[in-house]
């Protein structure tokens, strides 16, 4: 049956709840929103990593990137570097790129066939400053790389404090006890402190409890067993910031897990993320208040998350979105929480474009969104599957459990023609490009089989990575680079990394 989409109510106000208004009013100018903030209640304040999606949203929205930027705390994101996940001493380097565009064979495609051709002269180890210029950029000076500057580090809060401003259009409705009504399997109205509103669709942004959603279905989960499951968390001060600043996410690999740094203006993000089964709370805060040393952490107090929740397999129900947390959540690994927030907003947004929705409307966006979350999932679960460390009970179940048949195929397949844009699945929207796989496998000496390339192709690759040499390798320290007035531009839902 068509149901009218000329009005949505979104239920949440923290950062699902104005990353969506934000994409909505962004892109449907058609639409009616409200946004109820309920009194009650504190948004968890972690996600401030994010993608280029966040900064294309904001050009296309009008809204200033150099206001935002400095309104929330924010630096520039080039990619996130990783130490010790294949073993001790060890790292790699995952930047933003648009190399995915150039063609099927990139440099780094014809890179990783040199490795196996010429060994002497080309290695894994020096892939990342012979592919990506914003390796001596941003690894080796701590500067920001302008041809991948296209993402943030931001403050979670200030988002939508900022957003909340920016976005007139956008009504917001308080209210201190929020009562969903439905009718006939469907939400029929929300009582905001007695006062009952209405809408054509509403989405769900209260997280883990979704308290709209659970209205309208009983939740079908997608079976997914997480690498990690628990995380301590908190706002650690600098020592000395021009040194601590860095243009990059780093995620360090430790023997229960990992801790993720977050460099703002001001302030580190940053939290140790774990197993439940590997190491209690009280474990991993003393790992982690001794990562950042006594001195730092003295008086710090620390958030402990539990994430280990089931991601929906169709998110769209009814009336229904459930979008943020409330949709699923698989680790923060890559930080892919706030895009995956954009990308469910920017999928409706094309889906109610004709102003109705049906049933075939709701079923097709559930389809995307699944090829999403399994891209994500496959992209997160390489990083423990393939890593060589056997040093700790952590590591070696990661590295001997059962995987998922559809990872093993894909890297199956990768073994033999590399990831490429003619072995992608391009029906869905695909969260990381096969230069980010190409990246992320070098890291850990992924072997390829040798292929037949031709000449011309080689000749191609060759001169790829000679005009890759020849770039200049100047940057601008992160706490004096503002971001880009025109973001390079990308095709939305693409994800360039």
């Amino acid at each position: 049956m068509v149901q009218p989409a000329r009005s949505i109510i979104i239920v949440g106000a923290g950062s699902a709840g104005w990353l969506s208004a934000l994409v909505l009013d962004t892109y449907c100018p058609f639409l009616k929103i409200r946004l109820v903030r309920p009194r009650a209640g504190t948004p968890i304040g972690v996600g401030e990593s994010t993608q280029g999606d966040l900064l294309r949203t904001l050009k296309a929205a009008g809204i200033d990137p150099r206001a935002f930027y400095k309104a929330c705390d924010a630096t520039m994101k080039c990619g996130i570097f990783y130490e010790d996940w294949n073993a001790v001493d060890s790292h790699y380097w995952h930047p933003f790129s648009g190399m995915a565009s150039t063609g099927l064979y990139t440099a780094a495609h014809h890179y990783q066939q040199m490795i196996l051709r010429n060994p002497e002269r080309y290695s894994h180890a020096d892939y990342y400053a012979s592919v990506h210029p914003s390796y001596d950029i941003c690894v080796k000076s701590k500067q920001v790389a302008p041809e991948s500057a296209i993402a943030f580090h931001v403050d979670a809060f200030k988002i939508t404090a900022f957003l909340e401003r920016a976005l007139s259009r956008v009504e917001v409705l308080e209210a201190d006890n929020v009562d969903v009504k439905s009718a006939n399997g469907r939400v029929s109205e929300i009582v905001l402190d007695g006062r009952s509103v209405s809408a054509d669709l509403y989405i769900d942004c209260t997280g883990f409890s979704r308290a709209v959603f659970k209205h309208v279905a009983t939740p079908e989960i997608m079976p997914y067993e997480g690498n990690v499951n628990r995380a301590v968390a908190a706002q650690v001060p600098y020592l000395d910031p021009t040194k601590e600043v860095t243009p990059y996410t780093k995620a360090h690999a430790h023997e229960h897990g990992w801790t993720w740094s977050i460099p703002l203006q001001t302030r580190m993000g940053t939290g140790y993320v774990y197993h439940a089964d590997f190491c209690s709370p009280d474990e991993a805060e003393r790992n982690f208040r001794s990562y950042w040393g006594e001195k730092r952490m003295r008086d710090i107090e620390v958030a402990h998350i539990d994430f280990d929740k089931p991601t929906l397999r169709n998110p769209w129900a009814k009336n229904v979105v459930a979008i943020g947390l409330s949709a699923g959540f698989i680790e923060p690994l890559e930080a892919t929480g706030l895009t995956w927030t954009i990308t469910s907003a920017y999928v409706l947004c094309q889906s109610i474009s004709p102003r109705y929705y049906d049933d075939e409307t709701s079923t097709r966006y559930n389809a995307l969104m699944r090829g999403f979350i399994y891209d994500v999932m496959d992209f997160v679960d390489a990083h423990y599957k393939l890593s060589a460390r056997r040093d700790t009970d952590f590591w070696r179940y990661q590295t001997s459990r059962s995987y998922p048949d559809r990872l093993e195929f894909r890297l199956d397949l990768y073994e033999r023609e590399m990831p490429t844009t003619a072995n992608r699945l391009r029906a869905f929207i695909l969260a990381f490009n096969e230069v980010s796989w190409l990246d992320i496998l070098n890291g850990y000496h992924f072997r390829y089989e040798k292929q037949s390339i031709h000449p011309s192709n080689l000749e191609a690759g060759e001169r790829a990575l000679q005009a890759i040499a020849s770039q200049s390798r100047q940057g601008v320290h992160p706490l004096q680079c503002e971001p880009p007035s025109e973001p390079r531009q990308m095709p939305q839902a693409q994800f360039i990394r």
